[in-house]
């Protein structure tokens, strides 16, 4: 009994969101960008705060071309994801827990989270 006792203080914080206690377990909100479509990729934004407080744009100066994959850098946890296309469209993900999905591909019909 005991041994469960000790590990509630643990399961309590893992479910909590904190970005703390996900990093001291390993996650450093790294996540990999994978553009699979046809068009390229101008702008990147990960964001803790959420959609509308997006921050600096991830890929300046440059950008990610067809096929090409790169890894940038959110805060450990829940984080907005929003990608720019060469052609002015945008795709979010409102929520994305890039510890449990660190992997986003960028596809022709969205964006497309995995481990």
């Amino acid at each position: 009994m005991r041994g469960a006792l000790l590990l509630l203080p643990l399961l309590a914080a893992c479910g909590s969101g904190g970005g703390d206690t996900v990093a001291a377990l390993g996650c450093s909100g790294e996540l990999r960008l994978r553009n699979q479509g046809p068009v390229m990729v101008e702008q990147a934004f990960v964001s803790a705060r959420g959609p509308g407080d997006w921050g600096p744009d991830l890929l300046a100066p440059g950008t990610l071309p067809p096929g090409a994959e790169q890894v940038v850098r959110g805060t450990p946890g829940r984080n907005a994801v929003r990608i720019v296309f060469a052609n002015g469209r945008a795709a979010e993900i409102p929520s994305l827990d890039v510890c449990a999905t660190p992997s986003l591909g960028i596809q022709p019909t969205g964006l497309l989270a995995s481990r």
